[in-house]
């Protein structure tokens, strides 16, 4: 999960820049009023790093000049004990990010409340402008507000490809799913392509078995409110170690990451699907392929990249292309900031207000501000992939269920145990016992 927030960060700086400029014609309309006295603020993240953050800053200091934003880059592997030990002090950060599911659990105790900063600061319906707040609500505290949205449920696939091998749609269910797969190798593809070395891209392939085994149930489980080792997520491992049998995931998947090995054999032309959600929406623009033919050739301009939902493969889904998700970036006030009015001011432009919303849409990346769209201009194929956007907003508006497991012993074992059964070395049902035992455990 770390290494799409680091691809995120590598190519939203270009497409932020071109936005700045946009959204800065609607910055009045939700500029706070700043504080007579100038004030700097300490701001920690991961996403955005040190290249791309300046631009935030620039626009954000823009329409609030008395207050000054100091920004402090951490890689990701380091990022929850810096900010842990940071945070812990008042000379830390006054703000900083968090992302749902472990690091948000983690980091809490550090965080003032938002609700009521929220309720003052952008009116009594905050928690309906934004989505997924619920997901930043720990112990009865909101930690965070959600900057960016992000969903997983869907597999991608190159149109090119398709057209080629005479493929008129994606796949519906495993059947059309195998016959694809034979047509795609015979012009020399992998047809799809799971970097399964990576444990959240197997954890994300899981999510989409069971929510078509059993929409939204996985969550109760992995809450303990419901039983893991139960005949759906059994069945669920069992069809998660089919996709291994029957070839649709590739020999040697195990021993291939996600990000680079998986990502790459896509852009090579070497591949013609692969496993990933909504942050690869860039894909679809003429200026991300035009960039990307840098580092993988001319020829990943010509090609058209289009999202789906992930197919059939348990036999009967009650429901397929779900998405489940949430945000994959929020903001966090330093419960021990001695600057908080300037922090929320700050937290309050980056989530709410139309300027920095309307860049973050413009990068094809939901908004956290439900009335801000995702941007359709600079798309390759405008009549195919505007109304995949449009539909992915939607659910990312509605989703199934949250995409990261909030504690880290039970997200640890069930990833143990997809691993262990793609290699045959756990059957399904120890595996589901395994993951009740953690889900046990942490109550």
């Amino acid at each position: 999960m770390k290494s799409e927030s680091r691809r995120w960060i590598s190519r939203i700086g270009a497409i932020a820049a071109l936005a700045i400029a946009a959204a800065g014609l609607a910055a009045c309309s939700s500029a706070a009023p700043a504080a007579d006295a100038k004030t700097t603020i300490n701001w920690w993240t991961w996403n955005p790093d040190d290249h791309t953050a300046p631009q935030w800053i620039s626009a954000f200091e823009k329409d609030h000049p008395n207050i000054t934003v100091k920004q402090r880059y951490i890689q990701f592997t380091d990022y929850a004990n810096a900010v842990r030990l940071g945070a812990s002090s008042s000379s830390g950060p006054d703000v900083f990010g968090l992302q749902t599911g472990v690091i948000a659990t983690q980091l809490a105790p550090l965080t003032a409340n938002l609700a009521p900063l929220a309720q003052k600061g952008i009116g009594s319906d905050w928690a309906n402008k934004l989505i997924a707040t619920d997901q930043f609500k720990i112990g009865g505290k909101q930690v965070g507000l959600p900057w960016m949205i992000s969903g997983a449920g869907l597999v991608w696939y190159n149109k090119t490809t398709f057209d080629k091998a005479g493929i008129t749609a994606a796949p519906k269910d495993l059947s059309e799913w195998k016959s694809d797969c034979t047509k795609i190798k015979a012009l020399g593809q992998t047809c799809f392509v799971q970097g399964a070395k990576d444990d959240w891209v197997n954890l994300d392939v899981y999510q989409i078995i069971a929510n078509q085994i059993n929409p939204g149930g996985f969550y109760k489980a992995i809450a303990g409110k419901s039983k893991f080792n139960s005949a759906d997520y059994i069945k669920a491992f069992d069809d998660w170690k089919a996709l291994f049998t029957d070839g649709i995931i590739q020999p040697g998947a195990l021993a291939l990451t996600q990000y680079p090995d998986a990502n790459d054999m896509v852009l090579k032309g070497q591949a013609a699907m692969i496993a990933f959600g909504t942050w690869n929406n860039d894909r679809m623009t003429t200026a991300s392929l035009t960039t990307l033919a840098a580092t993988y050739g001319a020829q990943v301009k010509s090609q058209t990249f289009v999202s789906a939902p992930f197919p059939d493969v348990v036999g009967g889904a009650k429901e397929t292309g779900r998405l489940f998700g949430g945000p994959d970036v929020g903001w966090a006030i330093s419960a021990k900031s001695k600057k908080q009015d300037a922090a929320f001011t700050f937290v309050k432009w980056l989530t709410s207000s139309k300027t920095a919303q309307t860049i973050m849409g413009a990068t094809l990346e939901q908004p956290a501000l439900k009335s801000v769209p995702v941007a359709t201009t600079g798309l390759v194929d405008q009549s195919v992939q505007a109304p995949i956007l449009a539909s992915q907003s939607k659910q990312l508006a509605n989703l199934v269920g949250p995409r990261q497991i909030a504690n880290a012993d039970v997200q640890t074992a069930l990833q143990q145990a997809l691993s262990s059964v793609a290699s045959g070395q756990m059957s399904s049902a120890d595996a589901a016992k395994s993951v009740q035992t953690a889900i046990d455990a942490a109550k």
